[in-house]
């Protein structure tokens, strides 16, 4: 009897699974029909690679680039780049499979990888040193890209910033795995409600995201690759090296929103208890998004902080 329940449990487990697998499949060819070629860009784009990237470069001085979160694009420093590039250069890339970049279907999409990318870019436009803001993901990035070519890297400012470790599982990703996290992308991705009750909880006032918001994380979902390329980053940081922070010698500043429900200020205490030269700014009613929600508080916190070294 007890065999019998379980391979009846098995198969609706199994079925169940088919089910929004064929669904999510069906997300993907149903949104993704644009090529990323044909979209226009409010920037410029650079083959690195072989892979086209799209950035944005303003302003002149130091060079600052901003490196984005997991799913976000350079649409994300809107009201960031206008104001800092009144007294620094700001560059801020699309990483790979991102905003207006291209999404290849296959490569390495580890942090290891996009953080090549961000140090190629900035060798291609003649940058040898520079300050890095990264947001969320785009922190671990960062951090990755400090200890490994800390010549490259002025100072360094994390905003809400995942571990620098994350998604370093030391596991073997297999089949199985790449298709629950192909799932989970799409429904983000191209399930409005859901993709709209997962953004809010980014900010601490919901009416932060607004419809056109909504409409560009549609409009850039569109493009072909979306889907394979998060779950593609997923998978292949698993195989990341993890990175020792005592090997983070540089001035850091933690930005971070005082009610961050992904990434909790007590993240931020813990990065600072464990990178040598690092300093702690909670900014008050603001939650994971705090560059878009609290634009003006943190820009003068970016501008504080890096006018120190110049």
């Amino acid at each position: 009897m007890v065999g019998r329940r379980l391979l009846l449990l098995g198969g609706l487990t199994i079925g169940t699974l088919g089910a929004l697998w064929a669904y999510a499949r069906w997300l993907v060819e149903r949104y993704e029909i644009v090529d990323v070629a044909d979209v226009p860009k409010p920037g410029s784009t650079v083959s690195l690679d072989g892979v086209a990237i799209h950035y944005m470069d303003q302003g002149q001085g130091l060079p600052l680039v901003l490196i984005h979160g997991l799913g976000g694009s350079t649409y994300n420093f809107r009201y960031n780049i206008p104001v800092l590039a009144e007294r620094l250069r700001v560059i801020a890339p699309d990483l790979k499979g991102f905003g207006y970049s291209e999404r290849p279907p296959v490569g390495d999409y580890s942090l290891t990888a996009q953080a090549r990318l961000v140090g190629e870019l900035m060798d291609r436009l003649g940058i040898t040193r520079a300050a890095l803001l990264g947001h969320s993901m785009g922190g671990a990035i960062a951090l990755r890209l400090a200890a490994t070519f800390p010549e490259k890297v002025e100072k360094l400012i994390l905003v809400g910033s995942t571990p620098p470790n994350w998604m370093v599982l030391r596991l073997a990703v297999g089949p199985p795995v790449r298709s629950l996290l192909r799932l989970g992308a799409a429904l983000v991705l191209h399930q409005p409600g859901l993709r709209e009750r997962v953004l809010r909880q980014g900010f601490y006032d919901p009416t932060s995201l607004s419809p056109e918001m909504m409409e560009e994380i549609r409009r850039v979902a569109t493009i072909r690759g979306s889907t394979n390329a998060i779950a593609s980053l997923l998978s292949d940081a698993a195989g990341d090296e993890p990175i020792d922070l005592s090997r983070v010698s540089q001035p850091v500043l933690l930005l971070w929103g005082e009610s961050d429900r992904w990434t909790n200020p007590g993240l931020a205490r813990c990065l600072a208890d464990q990178l040598p030269d690092a300093r702690l700014q909670v900014i008050d009613r603001a939650r994971h998004m705090v560059l878009e929600e609290r634009p003006e508080e943190a820009n003068d916190a970016i501008l504080a902080f890096l006018g120190g070294s110049s």
